[in-house]
């Protein structure tokens, strides 16, 4: 059984600080000129419910942030505060005082507002994709998803994720795309420390031993020219003998010339030792940026094969959705729903009975794709839940089929609007007018319109 809020006490964006008070019916549209406080109600119905509000600050998303969130505490106030009622009597809260984490007390059901939707219609495929297999399938099978991806990514699945149970495949996605960023770091990293070596220069045995032999000469070549200052100094010594010897073992005289200083050839030693061990560096940077680069490969493949699974379940249940979407809508107007070429497109089939035909649309705009939007909303919703369609340059006419669509919502709705709805007043809304002054409180009337 729906159980709806009626009422909300919310000091939320208040111009003077004070509270005001707003009733709600099970479908109720708040209309009021741009900046009348239409945002700061529904913002505040969806922060006592849920503790979040979709759209907070220019953000695209949920905010929840508590740093964020106390901008909208009033100028002036020490915490921003709102408490709704229900049909049965309940309440539950949201209050956040300043520099404090904020408290939530209770909380009923979901919030999709259309903002949300429009953001998601408006990502990626991916994110299209994810947003509604999440919502009209079933975790897979181990077998269904093997048998859903090629046998030589099969290794890779299993590297990702644990095969055991169902697997929902949204979060499969997820993990997929945090191993790729992984990987994305490592061969990041792997040219970063390429780059940084430099010019490296490979070293062959030849050389290194070459190197080796240099310096073992030069040394020999000190220790002789030793020998023979000690020789001058003292010929007693008699070191004539060995001195001719090591000349002779280096080469003769012309050659014990042309060796190179012990430091020079250290000098050498060293840069060739360098160069041996950067390029084992590079040698592993290489590895590792290959193997990384070649699981990052693997890794976009399997993304693509879940996708496609995906895709095919969304297929298998998109005429009922579609069915189920289509009660939300005029008469004259049935859901678009299809995967064409890979892409999930979302739009408008316009019917013409006296005509027998009907044309599709996705390019759609304002109203229009507000409607389509709420319809969606309404689709996926459950009793306890609420819709927020925001305002989208409405027309009268089109608010008002749009209003007659939503009655049938299971959840409890929220429209706002800076135009009234074309005809009488339907007795399935509440009409709650909102206007507002520069520094003055918030006027909130439930009279109803007047046609």
């Amino acid at each position: 059984m729906n159980n709806h809020t009626v009422e909300i006490i919310s000091n939320i964006k208040s111009p003077d600080g004070n509270s005001y008070r707003v009733p709600f019916g099970k479908n109720t549209i708040l209309i009021g000129e741009n900046e009348a406080g239409k945002s700061a109600i529904a913002e505040s119905l969806q922060l006592a419910r849920t503790g979040s509000a979709f759209g907070l600050l220019y953000r695209d998303k949920l905010v929840r942030d508590g740093k964020l969130l106390s901008n909208l505490i009033p100028v002036g106030e020490d915490r921003a505060r709102v408490v709704a009622t229900f049909e049965n009597g309940e309440t539950c809260s949201w209050t956040l005082e300043r520099g404090k984490r904020a408290q939530k007390k209770g909380q009923r059901g979901s919030t999709l507002s259309v903002a949300e939707l429009h953001t998601i219609m408006a990502g990626t495929n991916e994110s299209k994709v994810k947003f509604f297999w999440e919502r009209l399938c079933e975790p897979v099978s181990v077998t269904d998803l093997m048998a859903g991806v090629p046998e030589d990514l099969h290794e890779t699945l299993v590297l990702v994720c644990p095969l055991e149970g169902k697997i929902n495949l949204t979060e499969l996605l997820d993990k997929i795309g945090k191993f790729q960023r992984n990987q994305n770091d490592v061969v990041k990293a792997g040219q970063i420390a390429l780059e940084s070596m430099g010019s490296i220069r490979e070293i062959t045995e030849d050389e290194m031993h070459g190197v080796w032999d240099t310096i073992q000469r030069a040394m020999v070549r000190d220790v002789t020219k030793a020998m023979y200052r000690d020789h001058k100094a003292d010929p007693t010594l008699q070191l004539g003998p060995a001195i001719q010897y090591l000349i002779e073992y280096l080469g003769g005289k012309e050659a014990f010339k042309k060796i190179s200083i012990t430091d020079e050839a250290a000098s050498d030693l060293s840069e060739v030792l360098m160069h041996k061990r950067l390029s084992r560096a590079a040698l592993a940077a290489r590895n590792g940026e290959s193997k990384a680069s070649s699981l990052r490969d693997s890794l976009k493949a399997l993304k693509v094969a879940v996708l496609n699974l995906m895709k095919a379940s969304i297929t298998t249940v998109a005429e009922e959705f579609c069915e189920r979407i289509g009660a939300f809508l005029p008469e004259d107007e049935e859901f678009l729903f299809e995967i064409d070429g890979g892409d999930l497109d979302i739009g408008l089939w316009k019917v013409y009975p006296e005509e027998s035909t009907r044309d599709g649309h996705i390019a759609l705009s304002g109203s229009t794709e507000a409607r389509i939007l709420a319809a969606i909303a309404s689709g996926l919703a459950e009793e306890n839940d609420l819709i927020v369609v925001d305002d989208r340059m409405w027309d009268s006419d089109t608010l008002r089929k749009t209003m007659i669509a939503l009655e049938k919502s299971p959840a409890q709705v929220v429209i706002m609007s800076t135009i009234s709805p074309k005809g009488r007043a339907r007795k399935a809304w509440k009409y709650v007018k909102i206007s507002r002054e520069a520094g003055k409180p918030l006027e909130v009337s439930d009279e109803g319109r007047k046609d």
